[in-house]
């Protein structure tokens, strides 16, 4: 058999190999001080703790090796095998300042709209001239006026001839029993800023509808007119500061009516007078109101105060109107 020849050749194969296998060293030993910069995260390995030195072998010794860090490891990162740390990019760059964005322009329907301030009303025009009081026209100016009342509707006008003079003309109506056309003067005695005192005086004819023998509490009972009839007196007003202050005024009168058709009621009085004169005291109280430059508001009232039998002797009056200066 051929077996001892082929285990010969394979001894002499495998000689060289053991000697060699031999002769390998063996792994270092471990050291005795272990590394603990793993444990200092972020401190380079420079400034960890100097290791201990190692233990000087004996002549003819091996000194076992140590496997050192890498130079330039940071704690466990730095551990074989372990990546590095990707770099931390750089922030970016602040955005440029956005302008302001430009406001919108407002649709003109939702625009607020602003009111100006309305400029002060102008001063107001005085009125300061009336028909009823104490205060004249005045030269050249002219004023009517006319009255709706009891017992009597009436309407004037007047004319100033002079500063301190006015005429007038005017028309009494006791609403169509008696008519009675009247012709007027006013003087102003007094005419200061606040107060006017004057002296009037109107007088005329007047026309019944009815004689005075088939008459019985009729027009001359209401009127205490006659045929003739004339009326002096006084008139005093008074008017504020005011541009359109109201007038207050008393006028205050002697009527004196002369009856040119007197009767006799008694058949044994014998013959009646050819005429007859009667006196009543007339007092009127009222104001007239301003509500314009030229037109005024009149108001009175007051009573007749009568000495004839035949007639009433105390008549009430009222009486509502308005007054107007025409230039």
């Amino acid at each position: 058999m051929r077996l001892p020849g082929f285990l010969s050749l394979s001894i002499l194969v495998l000689a060289p190999a053991i000697p060699a296998r031999a002769q390998t060293s063996s792994p270092p030993p471990r050291s005795a001080t272990p590394d603990e910069s793993w444990s200092e995260p972020g401190k380079p390995a420079s400034e960890a703790p100097p290791a201990p030195a190692s233990p000087q072998a004996a002549p003819g010794e091996e000194v076992p090796s140590r496997v050192q860090p890498p130079p330039e490891a940071e704690g466990w990162e730095s551990f074989p095998g372990a990546s590095s740390p990707a770099p931390v990019p750089a922030p970016p760059p602040p955005p440029p300042p956005r302008a302001a964005p430009t406001p919108l322009a407002e649709p003109p329907s939702a625009r607020r709209r602003v009111k100006a301030p309305r400029p002060p009303p102008p001063p107001q025009a005085p009125n300061r001239y009336g028909l009823y009081g104490g205060r004249s026209l005045g030269s050249g100016h002219a004023g009517v006026g006319m009255e709706l009342g009891f017992p009597f509707v009436s309407a004037r006008g007047m004319y100033g001839v002079l500063e301190h003079l006015d005429l007038g003309l005017g028309v009494d109506t006791v609403y169509g029993l008696m008519t009675e056309l009247r012709a007027s003067v006013r003087f102003t005695l007094l005419d200061s800023d606040n107060v006017s005192l004057a002296f009037v005086v109107d007088g005329g004819h007047a026309f019944f509808l009815r004689p005075p023998d088939t008459e019985d509490k009729g027009a001359r009972y209401l009127s205490g007119r006659r045929d003739w009839n004339v009326a002096p007196g006084l008139v005093a007003s008074f008017q504020g500061d005011s541009p359109r202050a109201w007038r207050p005024y008393l006028d205050v009168r002697a009527l004196m009516a002369f009856d040119m058709d007197p009767i006799q009621k008694d058949p044994l009085s014998g013959v009646p007078p050819a005429w007859k004169l009667d006196a009543s005291v007339l007092v009127r109280l009222g104001a007239e109101f301003p509500v314009g430059e030229k037109t005024s508001y009149a108001v009175s009232f007051g009573g007749d105060f009568r000495s004839r039998s035949s007639d009433a002797e105390f008549m009430p009056t009222l009486s509502v109107g308005v007054v107007s200066t025409l230039f």
